[in-house]
């Protein structure tokens, strides 16, 4: 099995989820991983054990340019280092997550007539997997309605998002020993702050200027991770905090700490969304205004119109906002329907939908060679 995709968390965990539980069913699959250097998967893919090589790779531009023209070079360069690790490597299939990478990977797989798939996070795609989706076999959507972008796919199939099937895996001992290393008081009603793997100084800033009203509602307990580069910053005004605000830098830990959380605010990322739901977790989200195309809005909103999360723009996030919003879904009924919207939402053997099409592309091609 040959896996491509980067740039983010969002577009790497998802294929190291598939590949984990491929390994469940055939514990003598290989896998290889080709990812760039300018993201965060080398890293990643490094860390969870997996094979891992190069290629050159860069975001495509919209508008023709002299930047633009270099991309080019750079993506058909990628191509033809990619073709090199395929022929080496000689996979079944081909799987990309996106990100910028998965272009010349994809493109050179599906050029060698390697059955491809191309799974897409968001509900609006990104333009690399958009113009992959003419040449792979199947594409899969994390949601239903994310068809429509893709009219001249072979195969469009919704299979959901592979995180939602992994987090239901936490452990109960792991939950314990989350609510150990965080302090957590049984009794206290559980709030998640989490905005992002690097934060965000818009949010930090929010959360702190509401300390003293966190700081009255002793049967709160807040945690809320600032990211690496925020957390010194924070840490140096710490002196003084009530006891219900734990301050960390990240959460390493997340499903464990979901699993017991009574509400959780963040961005809008397709990986939360799938915890959110498979956790039926009620949730205010605060999409990242600098992503492509303005994504996480859209995704945040697939759930918000189904009366499944609360929506806040940051242009328009304040203390008093946030607190009402937090105050009604943990003072009144509101989370508890919020909750069961969005376990309606959940798609639990989404990783098993992914495999499936998967090996069905794979066998219906190998059938044909």
């Amino acid at each position: 099995m040959l896996l491509t995709g980067g740039g983010t968390g969002g577009h790497v965990y998802p294929g190291l989820t598939l590949w984990r539980y491929i390994q469940q069913i055939h514990p003598e699959a290989e896998v290889l991983y080709i990812g760039s250097n300018r993201g965060l998967e080398r890293e990643i893919v490094t860390h969870a054990g997996l094979p891992f090589v190069s290629v050159p790779a860069a975001g495509l531009k919209r508008q023709f340019s002299l930047d633009a023209a270099r991309t080019l070079w750079t993506v058909w360069q990628g191509y033809r280092a990619a073709r090199r690790d395929i022929a080496k490597f000689r996979p079944h299939v081909a799987v990309g997550t996106g990100g910028y990478v998965s272009l010349p990977v994809i493109w050179a797989a599906s050029r060698m007539g390697i059955p491809t798939v191309v799974w897409e996070a968001n509900a609006r795609p990104g333009l690399t997997n958009q113009l992959l989706s003419r040449r792979v076999d199947a594409v899969a959507v994390s949601f239903p309605d994310t068809k429509q972008y893709f009219p001249h796919a072979q195969k469009t199939i919704f299979t959901g998002h592979p995180r939602g099937s992994e987090v239901r895996e936490v452990t109960r001992s792991a939950t314990e020993q989350a609510r150990r290393d965080y302090g957590i008081p049984s009794e206290s009603r559980l709030v998640v702050i989490f905005a992002g793997s690097r934060g965000a100084e818009t949010v930090n800033r929010v959360i702190e200027q509401m300390v003293p009203e966190l700081a009255e509602r002793t049967n709160w307990y807040v945690v809320c991770a600032t990211g690496e580069s925020h957390f010194n910053q924070i840490q140096a005004s710490l002196v003084g905090y009530p006891t219900n605000v734990r301050w960390v830098p990240f959460i390493h830990d997340m499903p464990a700490l979901l699993s017991m959380a009574d509400v959780l605010v963040s961005r809008a990322g397709g990986a939360t969304l799938a915890e959110i739901c498979a956790f039926g977790l009620p949730s205010i989200l605060i999409p990242s205004p600098y992503v492509t195309a303005n994504h996480q809005e859209e995704n945040a909103r697939r759930l918000v119109e189904r009366g499944a999360a609360k929506l806040i723009r940051e242009a328009e996030l304040t203390p008093a906002r946030l607190l009402e919003e937090l105050r009604q879904i943990l003072e009144t009924s509101q989370g508890a329907v919020l909750a069961d919207n969005a376990r309606r939402l959940a798609v639990p053997d989404a990783v098993n939908h992914l495999y499936e099409l998967m090996m069905e592309i794979c066998v219906c091609e190998a059938g044909t060679q």
